[in-house]
């Protein structure tokens, strides 16, 4: 509740505040049985003290105006004194909007909504401990480096970060990223890229490019459950591919591929989202060869390479594609901080072209000021050191989970340490539902994401994934004793 007190007129603050709430009351503004902040609450937002507020709320009481109940809290009354209320007004007829939405939209999964916000409940609390967040430690971003290169760009480009731009991205940043691609074996030239803002709108642009209604789209069971809500919403039938320890089942893959018309085949090889797998080199380069015979292009979703803490990279799928037909998502959110949102689409130029068509629909040109200031950052050397830095953060954080899942996990729990990313997947018995587990362990203060959030289909297992990525090593250690305590609890009360 915002008001606007006099602090140097004469008439008191606790009454400006009391005819404030009380013309609220009178324009309908507030509504009989509605509820207002508790006093203190109020009291900070405007900067006075609470007795300031309870002075105002009893006055209003006084009127007629308020009620207050023992753990109800003070909200308006359900009767007001005649002459405070205005005349009733009849109900409208609701708009009739549900026939006017398009034919290609489809309404938000709620039960993948629901999840999302019991999984962020309570997360601002200082004594919890969210192990479920894909937010990197703010600790580690290099704001001087940052705030030093967004200067230098201003200086050396000028007015010419300020105008507008090319759909496609800023020139000198678009010949960086192709320099780096090529450190990954990728050659390809400025005509192959294009900037865009994140990879959610790389996945939104790329499926309406080639997803009608019914079209089939592989994934891997389980995935990025951003992905699987903007092919589902363009309707898309998505098939899941289940994993191993070695990535994505390709023998399972390619009987699906002989028996449907897949158009895509989106997939994380490098610390899958959710489970930190790596697709083995064999099995690369079978996909490859699997999706070049039967003609389904492959969306690789390269958003954590970088992070790798452990042992040698495979290359990218991308590397491999002599045929031209894989398209290749990478990023800064993940290595460098997610309110850059700066992403990269790489694709032959027919699809890049299309692609471009379709930004400018939405997005005409993605912001030159921040493309400019990475360009700097990453030209100064200032990138590699933070993902240096970030890497040896990673993996101490993964070693204090690791060895806290040793000491405390019950043996019925399977699980493998990735060798880089930020993510821990823990394999559940079959007595164990991560959604019941996680109702236990947020009472207690601790939160993971629990495997229905990224089941493309039926989940025959049950799984959660745990981020070490956010969290200092104390708090790492905790979140494990209550999560493995509320999984003991769980399997000796059902007898497994």
């Amino acid at each position: 509740m915002v008001i606007d007190l006099d602090r140097s007129g004469k008439i008191p603050l606790y009454r400006q505040i009391s005819t404030h709430i009380s013309g609220l009351i009178a324009r309908e503004l507030l509504l009989p049985g509605q509820r207002l902040p508790p006093s203190r609450e109020l009291a900070g937002s405007l900067g006075v003290s609470r007795n300031t507020v309870v002075l105002a709320y009893d006055e209003l009481e006084a009127a007629g105006l308020l009620t207050s109940r023992v753990g109800r809290g003070t909200s308006v009354c359900d009767r007001l004194p005649p002459g405070i209320a205005s005349v009733s007004r009849p109900a409208a007829e609701p708009f009739p909007l549900e026939g006017l939405f398009g034919s290609r939209w489809t309404k938000p999964f709620p039960p993948l909504l629901a999840l999302q916000e019991q999984v962020s409940a309570g997360r601002e609390e200082r004594e919890s401990v969210n192990l479920a967040s894909a937010a990197p430690d703010s600790s580690l971003f290099p704001l001087e480096e940052f705030r030093d290169s967004l200067v230098r760009a201003l200086r050396c480009y000028g007015g010419d970060l300020l105008t507008c731009g090319s759909a496609r991205g800023f020139a000198p940043l678009l010949a960086e990223i192709a320099r780096m691609l090529a450190r990954r074996n990728i050659i390809c030239s400025s005509e192959n890229l294009m900037i865009v803002n994140g990879s959610q709108q790389a996945l939104s642009l790329l499926a309406r490019l080639f997803v009608d209604p019914g079209d089939t789209v592989i994934m891997e069971n389980l995935t990025y459950p951003g992905a699987l809500q903007v092919f589902r919403s363009l309707q898309a039938n998505c098939v899941g591919i289940p994993l191993d320890e070695e990535g994505l089942r390709v023998d399972i893959l390619e009987s699906v591929l002989r028996r449907s018309r897949a158009k895509l085949v989106y997939t994380i090889p490098a610390f899958q989202n959710p489970t930190g797998v790596n697709l083995s080199p064999e099995r690369r380069r079978r996909l490859v060869e699997l999706c070049r015979r039967h003609e389904a292009v492959i969306v690789e979703d390269d958003y954590a390479r970088d992070l790798r803490f452990e042992g040698a990279a495979s290359p990218p799928l991308k590397a491999w594609d002599r045929a031209q037909g894989i398209v290749y998502l990478g990023g800064f959110s993940e290595t460098l901080f997610p309110g850059i949102r700066l992403s990269y689409i790489l694709a032959p130029v027919r699809i890049i072209q299309r692609l471009l068509l379709l930004k400018e629909t939405s997005d005409l040109y993605t912001n030159r000021i921040l493309q400019g200031a990475l360009l700097e950052f990453c030209r100064r050397g200032h990138l590699a050191r933070h993902i240096k830095r970030k890497r040896a953060v990673h993996r101490r954080r993964s070693e204090a989970m690791a060895r806290a899942l040793r000491a405390h996990l019950p043996p019925a729990v399977a699980w493998r340490r990735p060798a880089g990313g930020v993510y821990q997947w823990l394999d559940l018995p079959a007595s164990v539902d991560a959604l019941d587990l996680l109702m236990k362990t947020r009472q207690r203060g601790v939160f993971f994401a629990p495997d229905r959030l990224f089941a493309v289909e039926a989940w025959e297992r049950g799984g959660l994934r745990l981020d070490f990525g956010e969290v200092a090593e104390d708090k790492i250690v905790r979140g494990v004793e209550v999560i493995s305590a509320a999984i003991q609890e769980t399997i000796e009360a059902g007898g497994g």
